[in-house]
């Protein structure tokens, strides 16, 4: 392969691993989450070789062909333990759970042994020539490798599935804890499924083009274009997201001896890691629905006397220790007696203090959303239309052809 283009391609893949994989491997030494970002990068860049390999060393090319299975079975696994990590309620460590993900990349590794097992002619006939191999061990190779494939197309359209539910899942739990998430949404994210899911499928279609026809329905320039695009979206974001709920376990709990009296104590102090079950969160729960009620009573009197919702990093544990009361209660009069998430609870509040202010149209709509405690400019619109049905320009005419006709 003789390919130029795809050579230069492959170096763009290659010169952008090269300066991202040691910020991943010394990140990892402090927060786990980049370990499997680097390992994902490693991996690619097995896989990238090819056109230099082809090109320069094409006594390599037996040893690169081995080594493209193994590299193909860890990126997946990769990808999503690095999303977990990035979406875990705590700090997220390698685990003794995770080695079963391993699984098809060992298969991976053990059909790169069969592969350079291959006497040199036989590997000549296989890859070069593409000779009919029908019998003895080199058909076992053959087999091996398209079931590796198939495990390949099977693994990826699995992990971009449980990517997807992790993902909604996440953005839920954090309306639960965080009244601001522009930098923890992880809305990029959502590209790279894209684009892994166009390599998936372009991947599959050249799979079968190549069984039915003996050619690649796209040519080799198409995938490392793909991977190119894939490396350098990972590569950015990499380096600039934290985990989603960084931070969220530093210095938040409540003070056991400003508890409001009547509520129990040791019952309303209850365990922050409760949080962490996404269904019947509050099976265990203790809390009564007088104690409910109290609890709204007083975070909401609090919101209004204080006007805490103004602060842009307001989060469920910050209340909770303003409050002295334990974030699961809060949280769970927040779903279930009030009937909505710290997210809402939070930007309701924050939307009726920039109600008038929009109507006295003294300030940009910017300067207001930030003096409520907005980050951005889009959340503050995509808040107030959610709560007036409106755009805050609509509702600042809507209230004054109200009052012209209520004058007239």
């Amino acid at each position: 392969m003789n390919d130029l283009v795809a050579l230069a391609i492959a170096m763009m893949i290659l010169g952008q691993i090269a300066f991202c994989f040691p910020q991943f491997l010394i990140r990892a030494f402090h927060t786990q989450t980049y370990l499997p970002l680097a390992v994902f990068f490693l991996a690619t860049a097995v896989i990238v070789l090819g056109p230099a390999v082809f090109l320069f060393k094409p006594e390599w090319s037996a040893a690169y062909i081995a080594s493209i299975f193994p590299a193909w079975l860890i990126l997946a696994p990769a990808f999503w333990l690095y999303v977990e990590g990035l979406t875990s309620d705590t700090p997220w460590r390698l685990k003794t759970r995770h080695a079963f993900q391993l699984s098809p990349f060992i298969f991976g590794v053990i059909v790169a042994g069969l592969i350079l097992s291959l006497p040199s002619e036989m590997h000549q006939a296989i890859f070069s020539d593409g000779a009919d191999i029908d019998s003895g061990f080199p058909l076992i190779v053959v087999i091996s490798m398209f079931v590796a494939m198939l495990i390949w197309l099977v693994q990826s359209g699995y992990y971009v599935f449980r990517v997807v539910i992790r993902l909604s899942t996440y953005r839920k739990q954090l309306k639960d804890l965080f009244a601001s998430n522009e930098q923890r949404e992880l809305g990029w994210l959502s590209w790279v499924l894209i684009i892994i899911a166009g390599t998936w499928v372009f991947s599959f279609a050249s799979l079968v083009s190549t069984l039915a026809q003996d050619n690649p329905l796209f040519g080799y320039r198409f995938g490392l274009t793909l991977l190119l695009t894939l490396v350098w979206t990972l590569a950015y974001w990499g380096l600039r997201q934290k985990p989603g709920f960084d931070g969220r376990y530093m210095d938040d709990e409540p003070d056991r001896d400003n508890i409001e009296e009547g509520d129990n104590k040791s019952e309303l102090h209850s365990s922050i890691t409760s949080e962490k079950v996404a269904d019947n969160k509050y099976e265990r729960s203790a809390l009564s629905s007088d104690q409910a009620q109290r609890i709204a009573e007083k975070i909401n009197a609090t919101m209004e006397q204080e006007q805490l919702h103004l602060d842009s990093s307001l989060s469920l544990h910050k209340l909770a220790r303003h409050v002295a009361i334990s974030p699961n209660y809060i949280s769970q009069t927040l779903n279930e007696t009030m009937g909505t998430n710290f997210f809402d609870f939070v930007n309701r509040w924050r939307i009726e203090t920039a109600k008038p202010k929009i109507i006295e149209n003294k300030e940009s709509v910017l300067n207001v959303a930030l003096e409520v405690g907005f980050n951005a400019r889009s959340s503050f619109y995509k808040a107030f239309k959610k709560e007036t049905g409106k755009t805050p320009t609509e509702f600042r005419k809507y209230h004054n052809v109200n009052k012209n006709s209520a004058v007239g």
